[in-house]
């Protein structure tokens, strides 16, 4: 059974009786491609013969040339703007761009304007340039003169290529029986089917290949750690990237001096913020000065940072006194300067948590710890005590990854009176912070920490996920 197409390159050539593929295309507006396939195809069936093959060097238009005959020669352009009397020469170079000086340079070769005080007049009362005419032969496949060619070429309006042509001879026209796509009972009952034809239908061809769009792994795998901590009753907040020293150090009870506040540490940025509320400025000051013992600066407090650990975001809620039983997380990125390989890049991703109630304390930091890695997917976890300079007691977290171990995961502890009661805060409080990217990257399979923020999108679509949970 021929396609509509077929059937019509059929007609062309049997009311033809002999054609050429270049006729074919010009006449049906087909690509020679399209011919050829098509032809031989026919020739395949019987219903034609191919009856001659030859190459041949042939003028074919430019992209130049197309555009010409779309479009307009300059000068044809600049005489059509002419005729409705003389222009500036400026308003004619404004109208035509950069084709003004090709419609200056052949309408004054030609004889078709005059240029006075400023001002370009035409001579004719209308003009078709005589390209046109010669490249819409060459369009036909018609033969042009050795001084026509010289002038198309010599304005880059066409230029010689190899191509086949083919001659075809038409032999005997297709059986024609009315075609069906699907075959139904009423058919096969009656016997009507016989004076069918049916459809092939391919049936081991792949469907076409269409991209399902999906969220990042990595989006995928922070948004299951939130939906572990809302299924346990916590709330999430959320904080800026720049911060203040006062909610990234001072509130958390690290001395001006600590070695994690060095430039080398953190990433300064200009400007200072503003604490308004001065009464917790200055039990911040009290807690320092006498636990400490060095003179607090409220300046360097002031100073803005990019802040280093999503603690910073803890800070901020215990500054607002929540009343218990409070319990909220966040997730974010923290930024800290390192040299960047396969482990270690200067922003990743934290998860901080805070629990404030009435008669919490460290047994029940524990099993809630449990219960949120657990969610996680990390059914066997240990603790091993450690110090954290806002906590105490103070934990560290390890939890049981397949053939890699023991892998530590957070670290934990009950908040200092130091840091809570300048905020105001005088119930007992749990925190905990763990590492968001490091954790991903030992379930996903992930062999370098920089893929998981890849946007490669042939990366992401063809990668296959090895989660380990």
């Amino acid at each position: 059974m021929l396609s509509e197409l077929e059937l019509r390159v059929l007609s062309f050539i049997k009311d033809k009786g002999v054609t050429s593929s270049t006729e074919i295309s010009a006449s049906l507006g087909l690509p020679k491609s399209s011919v050829f396939s098509v032809v031989y195809h026919l020739a395949s069936e019987g219903y034609v013969r191919v009856v001659n093959t030859k190459k041949e060097r042939k003028l074919v238009l430019t992209e130049e040339g197309e555009t010409r005959l779309k479009e307009g020669f300059p000068e044809e352009n600049l005489l059509r703007m002419l005729s409705r009397g003389p222009v500036k020469v400026q308003e004619a170079k404004d109208a035509l761009g950069k084709d003004f000086e090709i419609a200056m340079s052949w309408a004054k070769k030609r004889g078709l304007i005059n240029v006075q005080r400023g001002e370009i007049a035409s001579l004719v009362q209308t003009y078709v340039a005589p390209e046109r005419e010669l490249l819409e032969k060459v369009k036909r496949g018609e033969r042009l003169g050795d001084n026509e060619v010289t002038l198309l070429k010599g304005r880059n309006l066409v230029e010689e290529k190899e191509e086949t042509e083919i001659e075809v001879e038409f032999l005997r026209e297709p059986g024609l029986r009315s075609a069906l796509l699907f075959l139904t009972p009423e058919l096969i009952r009656s016997g009507e089917w016989r004076k069918y034809e049916f459809k092939k239908f391919n049936v081991r061809a792949l469907p076409p290949y269409v991209p399902i769009g999906k969220k990042h792994y990595f989006r995928e795998f922070i948004e299951r750690a939130k939906e572990v901590m809302v299924s346990l009753g916590f709330s999430e907040v959320k904080s800026d990237y720049v911060e203040m020293e006062f909610y990234n150090f001072d509130m958390l009870f690290q001395p001006q001096d600590h070695p994690a506040r060095e430039i080398h540490d953190s990433f300064r940025v200009e400007g200072r913020g503003e604490v308004k509320d001065e009464g917790l400025l200055r039990r911040v000051k009290e807690v320092h000065e006498r636990w400490w013992n060095y003179k607090w600066d409220q300046e360097v407090a002031l100073r803005l940072v990019m802040r280093s650990q999503t603690t910073a975001t803890t800070a901020r809620v215990l500054s607002t006194s929540p009343k218990p039983p409070a319990r909220v997380f966040t997730i974010g990125k923290v930024f800290r300067p390192d040299a960047i390989d396969a482990t270690h890049l200067i922003e990743f991703h934290q998860l901080d948590g805070l629990i404030v109630e009435e008669d919490f304390n460290f047994r029940k930091l524990l099993g809630v710890l449990k219960e949120i890695f657990a969610g996680l997917g990390i059914k066997e976890i240990k603790f091993k005590p450690a110090y954290f300079p806002f906590t105490e007691p103070s934990v560290e977290v390890y939890g049981w990854i397949g053939k890699l171990g023991w892998v530590e995961m957070a670290g934990a502890g009950l908040l200092r009176p130091e840091v809570t009661e300048p905020a105001g805060v005088y119930s007992p409080a749990g925190a905990w912070g763990l590492g968001l990217d490091r954790l991903a990257m030992l379930f996903l399979g992930v062999k370098d920490i920089r893929d998981l923020y890849s946007d490669d999108i042939e990366f992401l679509r063809n990668r296959k996920v090895e989660a380990q949970w």
